[in-house]
């Protein structure tokens, strides 16, 4: 049966076992206060450094170097905290050298990224609506940063802290003007290549305008409204040929009424005729002649004669044809009045029959007469002179309607051949527009590329700037020296009641009546006294050097833990002394 036990029982047992309560509880308190006490101070410094925006507007210049604050911190950690970097300011201020001879360099490094630490600070700002009816949101950004570090000594702390901190201010600027710089040259890279890009097709578009020239897409309007052009001047001439022609037959008409010589007048007073004029005369004579006699009488010998010399001179056979129209004209009318009054047989009926037959018979002359070279009459001479500049003017004006007519030709050949060349002309035109606008692009880039790389080496775009230097550490940040007595205090008790339970718990003996009844069931009747004899002496002294043993091995553990794992017993040993020296 279970024994239940009250409060009374259990400070029986820890009056019973209180040295075993007493002494694992002093070592460990004492322990404690050792470590307290021997532990080395650590000190810490920080810095706090302010991200500054862009001190230009950025509407007027845009920054090249993009990205968030975080993220950019987050690199400049990376590279700061490289192997390289840290090894140089481990071996400027020689840090850890109680770690040089026992730990690999890889181990002294991770030691020194735990002693450094990084902390952003971030403000809410509201975000600007994009609309009257929006609403602002509010957003954390990081405003500045700090940077500390951990050290046993406090100047080197401070020492170290500066310099953490100006090898971000270093290292910002270094990256920004390299990506500023870096955008620049990528820009210019890509613009030469535009304009390699440009010049190849500029050569095309060339060489197939040369190819095909006057006959590009982009001409088909001129060339229509060419050959429209070219077909109403084709008009116009034609109707200024049609007009200068029918002057100029006007004028021939005009010209064959005008003698070509001034009349002469004869001894008599008579006009002495033209050798045309006479020649007219004498064809309708030799007509009333034949009318009357026959052809071998001398009157008509004569008058043929004559007609042959003249033929000579006028260069010209027949003529006469108004003389001979009159004269048929008179004929006919007189004939009609004799046949009112005689039949048809009568002699003067017959006459005039014949007289009018042989006229009918005589042809007009098919072509005017030749133009007289050495006329002496004005109008005569004006009218040539019209006449040969009217032959010009529409030589002249055919000669122009010609060339009009292959130009017009030209034009029309240009407007069958466009719609065949269209396609592959504007795929040419449209790569050169298309790499024109962005060789535009990219050199619009560049000119801003160039003034944000500007910006970021007179450092006027967003940096780092220091607001809070490395201040000098007066007290230390740990250990936590009441701290650690004071769980050095709650594990001593810890300890000793652990003790006391553990010792009570291998002991198995019945140690009151009460509790031989309670395990038996049966009631006491006496006690007698425990009499102490020497083997129980014995063991009361080897349980008792036991216990010391352990205790003695427990703290020779902890000091060789602390020995290896923390700092050297020699070296706690000289702190010691010093602190003694310091105190006395």
């Amino acid at each position: 049966m279970e024994q239940n036990k009250d409060i009374l029982d259990y400070l029986a047992i820890f009056k019973a076992r209180k040295k075993y309560f007493l002494y694992p509880a002093l070592a460990v308190f004492l322990a404690a206060v050792i470590v307290a006490i021997v532990l080395p101070s650590i000190y810490e410094s920080s810095s706090t450094i302010l991200i500054e925006e862009q001190q230009i507007p950025p509407e007027f210049v845009r920054s090249t170097v993009t990205g968030f604050a975080d993220q950019r911190i987050q690199s400049l950690t990376q590279q700061i905290l490289s192997r390289t970097k840290l090894w140089d300011i481990i071996q400027q201020f020689k840090l850890y050298p109680e770690m040089q001879e026992k730990y690999t360099r890889e181990e002294i490094l991770e030691k020194m990224r735990e002693d450094i630490k990084l902390d952003t600070i971030s403000a809410d700002v509201a975000d600007k609506p994009k609309s009257r009816t929006a609403a602002a949101r509010s957003s954390a950004i990081t405003i500045a940063f700090a940077v500390s570090y951990r050290g046993k000594n406090p100047d080197t702390v401070q020492k170290v802290t500066s310099t953490l901190a100006s090898s971000y201010l270093e290292q910002n600027l270094k990256l920004r003007e390299a990506q500023a710089k870096t955008t620049t040259e990528f820009l210019e890279t890509e613009l030469k290549g535009l304009q390699e890009r440009l010049g190849g097709l500029g050569e095309k578009i060339a060489k197939f305008k040369e190819a095909h020239e006057g006959i590009t897409p982009e001409l088909y309007q001129f060339n229509l409204g060419q050959a429209e052009r070219l077909e109403t001047e084709i008009k116009q001439l034609d109707n200024t040929i049609r007009a200068t022609e029918d002057r100029k037959i006007y004028l021939e008409g005009q010209l064959a009424t005008v003698k070509p010589d001034t009349p002469v007048m004869g001894a008599t007073g008579e006009r002495v005729m033209d050798p045309q004029s006479r020649y007219r005369t004498l064809e309708v004579l030799l007509a009333d002649l034949q009318s009357k006699f026959s052809d071998d009488h001398p009157d008509i010998r004569k008058v043929r004669r004559e007609m042959a010399q003249l033929e000579k001179l006028v260069g010209q056979k027949g003529g006469g044809g108004a003389l001979k129209r009159q004269k048929l004209t008179q004929l006919k009318a007189e004939l009609a009045q004799k046949q009112g009054k005689y039949s048809d047989e009568h002699p003067e009926v017959k006459k005039l029959k014949n007289e009018i037959a042989l006229l009918e018979k005589t042809g007009e002359t098919p072509a005017p007469a030749k133009p007289v070279a050495d006329a002496e009459n004005p109008a005569y001479v004006s009218l040539t002179t019209q006449i040969q500049a009217s032959g010009n003017e529409i030589a002249s004006l055919q000669r122009q309607r010609a060339a009009l007519k292959e130009r017009l030709q030209m034009f029309h050949h240009r407007l069958e051949e466009t719609p065949k060349l269209e396609q592959e002309y504007l795929a040419l035109q449209r790569d050169y527009t298309n790499a024109h606008a962005k060789y535009q692009e990219v050199l619009n880039k560049i000119m801003e590329a160039r003034i944000s790389e500007g910006m970021e080496e007179h450092q006027k775009g967003e940096k780092f700037t220091i607001v809070d230097p490395a201040s000098y550490p007066e007290k230390p940040v740990s250990p936590k020296r009441l701290l650690i007595i004071l769980a050095g205090l709650i594990m001593s008790l810890g300890g000793g009641l652990g003790m006391v339970a553990l010792v009570e718990h291998l002991d198995h003996s019945v140690k009151s009546g009460d509790e031989l009844a309670q395990l038996t069931g049966l009631p006491v009747l006496g006690s007698i006294a425990r009499i102490r004899t020497r083997e129980d002496d014995t063991d009361a002294r080897k349980k008792q050097k036991l216990i010391w043993a352990v205790t003695g091995f427990s703290l020779f553990a902890v000091l060789l833990l602390f020995h290896f794992l923390y700092m050297d017993l020699w070296v706690l040993t000289a702190k010691l002394m010093r602190l003694a020296r310091k105190y006395s």
